[in-house]
């Protein structure tokens, strides 16, 4: 399987499993809560009746906050992966569809937006077919993953955890069916992670099967190791596309010329704590539009 689909059969089981969660902020309320507040505001900006792209969308988290903030926005979702439909009737989900090329006409949007989406794509690219996509003057908000922000980090210890439970030393040690060697594995990987639940989790499964035969642990193995494979390639993900504070100047110097910039600020928690960055402007009215591979 080629990279990009083995990457888009990721996330479509990823959110084939959400169904209509909010992804990573599903449980979590601390994140939830501001990423809300802020469609809520843009949403309550938006002339009513406004057609809005929601670009990288998933499960369509972002879209049914603006619709519940603003019930007379239309909502239009794409994303990479075969994502599920949407059951509200203002939001329309298309799977298979990348950012970089899009089948809308030229000024088909009254506004975009993507939470935690567009830095996964190739944002020279993505920038150039939004610019062509929404109308003169119209506005765009993009929550973009921080290397510093709760998400990103938390990913990281996740992923972390995920390659010790996956990798040769627990490997060997549930291989060996040896109890004492598997639970001396896991007291390391506790302390190295001990927020971690899914090491308990991993561990009681490990336990349970210590005492089949060798083969039979050695088939265990392998399908711990396949069904681990689609969320670290998730992971893996995320920590590539997060923009750290240095990285920032030069990602923003890749959006197309025909959207004007806001000041990018920082979206934080109710604690202070970083959250995301806010990345937000308009297409520019005053220039002309330039040839793109899109439809026209």
């Amino acid at each position: 399987m080629v990279a990009i689909e083995r990457h888009a059969a990721a996330w479509t089981e990823f959110w084939n499993e959400q169904k209509e969660a909010a992804g990573c902020c599903a449980s979590a309320p601390e994140i939830r809560r501001p990423i809300t507040r802020h469609w809520t505001g843009f949403a309550q900006s938006l002339v009513a009746g406004s057609h809005v792209l929601d670009l990288a969308c998933g499960t369509g988290a972002a879209g049914r906050a603006l619709v519940a903030a603003n019930p007379s926005l239309c909502v239009t979702g794409i994303d990479f992966a075969m994502v599920p439909a949407c059951r509200e009737p203002q939001i329309e989900i298309l799977p298979a569809i990348k950012m970089e090329q899009l089948p809308f006409a030229d000024g088909s949007f009254d506004a975009a937006v993507s939470q935690f989406g567009f830095e996964y794509g190739a944002v020279d690219m993505a920038s150039v077919e939004l610019a062509r996509v929404l109308r003169r003057g119209a506005p765009f908000s993009l929550l973009v993953h921080h290397s510093a922000g709760r998400i990103a980090k938390d990913s990281i210890n996740h992923r972390q955890a995920l390659q010790l439970i996956s990798g040769a030393a627990m490997e060997a040690a549930f291989l060996s069916g040896d109890d004492a060697r598997l639970d001396r594995q896991l007291a390391h990987m506790r302390r190295q992670y001990p927020h971690e639940r899914i090491i308990d989790e991993a561990g009681n499964g490990f336990r349970r099967m210590i005492a089949q035969s060798a083969a039979h642990r050695a088939e265990i193995w392998q399908a711990v190791r396949t069904a681990l494979e689609p969320e670290l390639v998730m992971l893996a993900d995320l920590a590539e596309a997060a923009v750290s504070p240095d990285m920032l100047p030069a990602w923003l110097s890749h959006f197309d010329h025909r959207l004007k910039l806001q000041q990018t600020t920082v979206l934080t928690m109710s604690n202070g704590h970083t959250l995301c960055w806010k990345v937000e402007g308009v297409r520019r009215t005053g220039l002309q539009s330039v040839p793109s591979a899109g439809p026209n």
